[in-house]
């Protein structure tokens, strides 16, 4: 176990390194495209190449100035941290409340005879799985614009439609993140429950008298914990990918938000992002440290639930020891 982390962990640096490198790179070269394609752009072309630019950008790094914000004297790291306030709170409520809810389906539509998954799951994943965030966001949305249409002049959306506040303003981003991962819990836990309720020692349980309670709880659930952490993993990942849509959709104030600044063109932003993105568009070292941040997060997931199913199936420690 020890040397399995020991290989992760030595692995994180350059990844890291590669992924700032590139995303510096494609800022540069898309601010090269965009100045070429446009000359009235706000954006301009460095006179220095990528290379000796980039190398100038490390030596900063070594002393801990990451740059700052254009027309802003906040720092890159400071705005890092007080925009990802806002992300992790946002992110960490969607992914308890998708994990909770959807142990809870998985495990109320799993017959346990015979052993199968109720349809309603099926068409609830089916629907789940094909409405990603920012579609389910612009659904939400337009109901939303609908009722109070509906409802007669003067009559407000039930819930705000955008802005931050740990009240009303989190239903709709947090609706809109949970759609997804939730059904997918849902659908591979009754799945995987399902499949191990028809196993042979399940049966042999049953006819010892164990009743369906004991058998799930203490035989069938802890031999797939692992295949449901992974799950909940990738579920975790899909969060974060989805954050920079939903957090540009909601205007919520986050890191997503942030990325989608210096990502899209600040005539495609809305309103309350334009001025933000007009001068964050393609900035190398904003880009580069955020996708940077990003990607530790991502690999930081990975890790801990490669350790975390490690520790939960003995047997993947066996073969870990024999293929060292």
């Amino acid at each position: 176990m020890l040397r399995f982390l020991l290989r992760r962990l030595a692995l994180l640096p350059p990844l890291l390194l590669l992924i700032h490198f590139c995303g510096y790179a494609y800022a540069r070269t898309a601010q090269g495209i965009q100045l070429a394609r446009n000359p009235f752009l706000a954006v301009t072309r460095a006179e220095e190449s990528l290379i000796p630019d980039y190398l100038h950008y490390l030596r900063g790094l070594l002393t801990f100035d990451l740059g700052t914000l254009p027309n802003s004297d906040e720092t890159i790291p400071q705005a890092i941290f007080r925009m990802g306030g806002a992300s992790l709170g946002l992110l960490a409520l969607a992914f308890v409340l998708s994990v909770v809810i959807g142990m809870l389906l998985g495990l109320n539509a799993t017959r346990s005879e015979p052993p199968k998954s109720r349809g309603w799951l099926s068409a609830l994943s089916t629907m789940g799985q094909a409405l990603p965030s920012f579609y389910a966001g612009s659904l939400l949305i337009v109901g939303s614009l609908f009722y109070a249409l509906w409802r007669g002049p003067g009559t407000a959306p039930l819930l705000p439609l955008q802005g931050f506040g740990w009240d009303a303003h989190l239903v709709l981003p947090l609706l809109a993140l949970m759609a997804r991962p939730t059904v997918q819990i849902a659908q591979v836990t009754s799945t995987l429950l399902a499949s191990e309720l028809q196993r042979l020692h399940v049966t042999v349980s049953r006819s010892a008298g164990h009743t369906w309670r004991t058998i799930r709880w203490k035989l069938a659930m802890r031999n797939i914990l692992a295949p449901i952490t992974l799950t909940v993993a990738q579920s975790l990942r899909l969060l974060m990918a989805e954050l920079i849509l939903v957090e540009w959709l909601f205007s919520w104030p986050g890191l997503g938000r942030l990325i989608a600044a210096t990502l899209v063109p600040a005539q495609s932003l809305s309103s309350a992002g334009t001025a933000l993105g007009a001068s964050l568009f393609l900035n190398p070292p904003v880009l580069a440290a955020l996708l940077t941040v990003l990607a530790f997060g991502f690999l930081l997931i990975d890790l801990g639930a490669s350790t975390a199913v490690q520790l939960i199936d003995p047997r993947l420690r066996v073969d870990e020891i024999e293929k060292s």
